[in-house]
C-alpha cells in the first residue's frame, strides 16, 4: 500500500471514528421519516451506503423532524491538501425560484479548498424530502458555460423539508480529493419569492418632450 493510500485510509478511519463517537454520544435512533427505507435501497456502492447512513443517523435529520433551522457544515476531505493530506470542502444549497432554479428545486454545489483546476467530478448528492418521502442519489455533474465541471446539480426535490448528503471525489490535474459525507438541510417552500429582477416594478414612462 502506498504512503498516500495509507494516509487516506488512516484519515478516513479516524474521521469516521470521530463521527461515530459523536453519534453515539447523542441519541443514535434513526427517525421514522417517509422515504428513508427507499433511499437506503437506492444506495449500492460503499460510498453511497456510507453517505446515506450518515444522513440517516445525523442529528440534522432528527432536528428537521422537530422543524429546526437547516444548516450545512464543511466536509473532511483527504488526498489533496496543500500543507497536509486533510483539507475541507464547503457544500451549500440554493432553493428556488431564482433565475437558475425553479420552484420546488434545490441547486446543490460544492467548493473544495484545493487550489487546482477541476478535471472531473465524482461528487454525488443523496437527498430525501422528509415531508413527501421523495428521495434520490444523483451526480453533481453540472457544467460551466465553457464546459468545465461546476461541482453542482439542480435537483427537483419538491416542496417540503429536504435533508441531503454530498460525498464522492473531485479530480484535479495533479490530485484527487476524497470528500467524506457532509449533511445539510433545506426548507423548500410551496411557491417562494420571485427573483429580484422579476420583483422590480417596471420603470415609469419618460415624460413627453
Amino acid at each position: 500500500m502506498s504512503v498516500m493510500r495509507r494516509t487516506i485510509a488512516t484519515a478516513t478511519v479516524g474521521i469516521a471514528a470521530f463521527g461515530l463517537a459523536g453519534t453515539a454520544a447523542a441519541d443514535p435512533a434513526t427517525p421514522d421519516v417517509p422515504g428513508l427505507a427507499e433511499l437506503r435501497t437506492q444506495a449500492v456502492g460503499p460510498e453511497e451506503k456510507t453517505a446515506v447512513e450518515a444522513l440517516a443517523t445525523s442529528t440534522v435529520l432528527r432536528d428537521v423532524a422537530g422543524e429546526n433551522t437547516p444548516f450545512f457544515y464543511t466536509a473532511p476531505t483527504v488526498g489533496c491538501g496543500t500543507l497536509a493530506p486533510v483539507t475541507l470542502t464547503l457544500a451549500s444549497g440554493t432553493t428556488g425560484p431564482t433565475a437558475e432554479v425553479k420552484a420546488h428545486e434545490i441547486s446543490f454545489q460544492a467548493l473544495s479548498a484545493y487550489p487546482g483546476v477541476v478535471k472531473s467530478s465524482g461528487l454525488n448528492v443523496a437527498w430525501i424530502n422528509t415531508s413527501t418521502g421523495g428521495s434520490g442519489i444523483l451526480p453533481l455533474d453540472g457544467l460551466t458555460e465553457d464546459g468545465y465541471p461546476a461541482l453542482n446539480k439542480v435537483v427537483a426535490t419538491g416542496a417540503g423539508t429536504v435533508v441531503a448528503s454530498i460525498f464522492g471525489t473531485v479530480d484535479y490535474t495533479s490530485a484527487t480529493c476524497y470528500v467524506l459525507p457532509t449533511v445539510g438541510s433545506f426548507f423548500v417552500p410551496e411557491e417562494g419569492p420571485l427573483p429580484a429582477e422579476a420583483a422590480q416594478p417596471a420603470p415609469a414612462p419618460a415624460p413627453p418632450a
